[in-house]
């Protein structure tokens, strides 16, 4: 057992304590508090299991699901909303640091989407924001259990309250195991609101669904409480179509914003909203006559509908089919110009563009990096949910004589270690351009 002091939140939510200079990982700490743990090296890294908090840190608060140390779901729900944003800040400084090389940074600003709850003079983030979320399946025991992974872990936690899904999902995540009752295997059930503000659900299965379940599932649709539901057998080509299976967000001018059934989107409409906002007024500082912006990574359009009508050419690119398909219906129902190519965003030249707006998922986007280097584009506007992957193509860029101006973190996971993060870049900025 050693006796350990929290220095920090390492990106992946776990705290980080030092022992004879090595980096000791310990899940579920906050900074400054005293831990007793047990620690074992565990792949190269050393881990610890905290056996009891000796003195809790200033930032450590009373997690209010019943779950959260079963569940692996909100990491930092034991923090306050200003000891994450706090934790969030700093994983995106070093990241930028250490793996993107940059000596000097801006200041980080910090946007928080879903407004805090005080109690007790100490302000907890919201509760009751998501409106996606994934669940988890499996026949274990001989029964169905159906919930969220446990931390670090593909053991299923059980739960009868999610506190952090919006009512409808919550109600959903509790009928799951009688609908799929009788089915054998594992999967993963995605869902999110659709049509009319129902719920639509989004089944990958590895295993047997027998004719019953089927039925379940489309009796949900004819009785109207499901919009819609995709169904993905393992091997199949093509999924089983019930009803409309599209998520349906609000978009950020109001009006719906249809989204490809099993696209990307972001967990909360509102979090969409205030990203595309905020991706706008970054790409306004080029200027407020743009001749062209192009959009990789575009999704289904949820930057794109405040994008587009910023420039004289907007150009979206997207893989996906369905999520063009959805991005376009999505401009045209709003008469905005814009052509949506469907294409590899990672592999598309973006010639001149005076701005290229970039969204990729965690993996980043290096090859988009590469080519916006090689290209004549001006500045970029990089949207990222990986603060690793964001730095790795953010040092490609500056290697290429880009400089970063802005870099703006925004809280749209509540309770968990992962952060949104904006960052502006500038070919050969001089001082007058840094924000």
């Amino acid at each position: 057992m050693k006796r350990l002091r929290i220095e920090s939140i390492a990106a992946g939510g776990a705290g980080v304590a030092r022992d004879s200079g090595r980096a000791i990982f310990v899940p579920r700490t906050a900074p400054g508090e005293v831990v007793e743990a047990t620690v074992a090296a565990r792949g190269g890294t050393l881990r610890a299991t905290v056996l009891r908090v000796v003195e809790p840190g200033p930032g450590r608060v009373q997690p209010p699901c019943a779950y959260f140390e079963e569940c692996g779901g909100c990491d930092l729900m034991h923090l306050s909303a200003d000891a994450q944003r706090a934790a969030h800040q700093a994983i995106v400084a070093d990241a930028l640091q250490r793996t993107g090389g940059l000596t000097s940074l801006p200041p980080i600003v910090s946007h928080t989407v879903h407004p805090s709850v005080v109690e007790d003079d100490i302000p907890r983030a919201a509760l009751g924001y998501r409106t996606r979320a994934r669940f988890y399946a499996r026949f274990d025991r001989g029964r169905l259990r159906v919930g969220f992974r446990a931390p670090d872990s593909h053991t299923i936690t059980e739960v009868e309250r999610c506190v952090v899904l919006v009512p409808e999902l919550d109600t959903l995540l509790r009928s799951l195991p009688a609908i799929l009752a009788g089915a054998s295997g594992d999967g993963e059930v995605s869902v999110a609101r659709g049509d009319g503000g129902r719920p639509v659900v989004d089944v990958s299965w590895r295993g047997d669904l027998p004719a019953a379940v089927w039925a379940r599932v489309d009796e949900q649709i004819r009785d109207g409480v499901w919009a819609g539901a995709r169904v993905w057998l393992d091997g199949a080509t093509t999924p089983a179509s019930f009803g409309d299976p599209r998520p349906v967000a609000e978009g950020v001018d109001g009006r719906p914003l249809v989204v490809a059934a099993g696209g990307f989107a972001q967990p909360s409409d509102d979090a969409g909203a205030v990203l595309a906002r905020l991706a706008a007024d970054l790409v306004r500082k080029s200027g407020d006559s743009l001749g062209s912006i192009v959009e990789l990574f575009a999704g289904s359009g949820t930057l794109s509908i405040l994008l587009a009508p910023l420039a004289a050419r907007f150009v979206a690119v997207e893989s996906q089919e369905e999520s063009v398909r959805a991005a376009r219906q999505n401009l045209e129902a709003r008469g905005l110009d814009g052509k949506v190519v469907c294409a590899d965003a990672d592999a598309f030249a973006p010639g001149r563009a005076d701005v290229v707006v970039l969204d990729p998922p965690r993996t980043g986007a290096k090859g988009a990096a590469e080519r916006i280097a090689a290209s004549a584009s001006r500045a970029v506007v990089y949207v990222a949910c990986e603060p690793t992957t964001l730095a790795r193509d953010v040092a490609v860029l500056a290697a290429a004589g880009f400089t970063v101006t802005d870099i703006e973190t925004v809280e749209i996971f509540p309770h968990t270690s992962h952060v949104e993060t904006l960052v502006r870049m500038v070919r050969g900025a001089g001082k007058k351009d840094v924000a």
